[in-house]
């Protein structure tokens, strides 16, 4: 058979066993799907995207040891800039914490910007406190934002209220000019704090 035909053929039993491979994994069928990763990578050791694949079956089986050598080959083998290396990286770092007992969620958070909670309360008031864990006062801020907003749309006391002189839309408007300023400023405030507090675990979280 001439060389060219020889690797057409291996690269098509590799997209099979490939195939195969996910269709077993979504049938959580890990056994099955294990084994078509490992006979894939006997035809093509360094297929970065089965060693990622075998890394998922190895973690959801409980080898996170083994997980972890999968997901750091899977990196190793993919180019830096591509999506494939960006994946296998977080996995591979989420593996090796939790090999040493540490869950991604017991990480500190990254925190939050200032500037991109001005910009989240300038597209809605309340918008940034709720994106920032502080629902309470978020939800608050972006009802009264609501209430105001539909009295200044629809009732007698908003914009239709101008032609009877408008002393009600100005105290209206007075009124929701507060509301959006408080809303900035706190949310500058609470994002400089590094976001609401995380409440602590009570033990019943999945």
């Amino acid at each position: 058979m001439p060389a060219g035909e020889e690797e057409e053929l291996r690269r098509e039993q590799i997209e099979k066993l490939l195939r195969e491979a996910y269709v077993y994994q979504m049938r959580n069928d890990l056994l099955r799907a294990e084994e078509r990763c490992r006979q894939l990578l006997e035809l093509d050791a360094n297929n970065a995207e089965a060693l990622e694949l075998l890394g998922d079956i190895q973690e959801r089986t409980g080898r996170i040891e083994e997980a972890v050598q999968s997901f750091r080959k899977a990196r190793d083998l993919s180019p830096v800039d591509s999506p494939r290396y960006a994946s296998a990286e977080r996995k591979y770092a989420a593996a090796l914490l939790k090999q040493q007992g540490i869950s991604a969620a017991d990480l500190p958070e990254e925190p939050a910007s200032p500037l991109l909670a001005i910009a989240a309360s300038i597209v809605f008031p309340g918008l940034a406190q709720w994106l920032m864990n502080d629902r309470t006062k978020g939800g608050v801020l972006i009802a009264i934002w609501l209430v105001l907003w539909l009295l200044m749309a629809f009732s007698p006391w908003g914009v239709q209220n101008i032609e009877r002189g408008g002393g009600a839309f100005l105290f209206l408007a007075s009124v929701m000019a507060s509301v959006y300023v408080v809303s900035l400023i706190d949310a500058y405030q609470t994002a400089k704090r590094g976001g609401a507090r995380r409440k602590p675990k009570s033990g019943w979280e999945v």
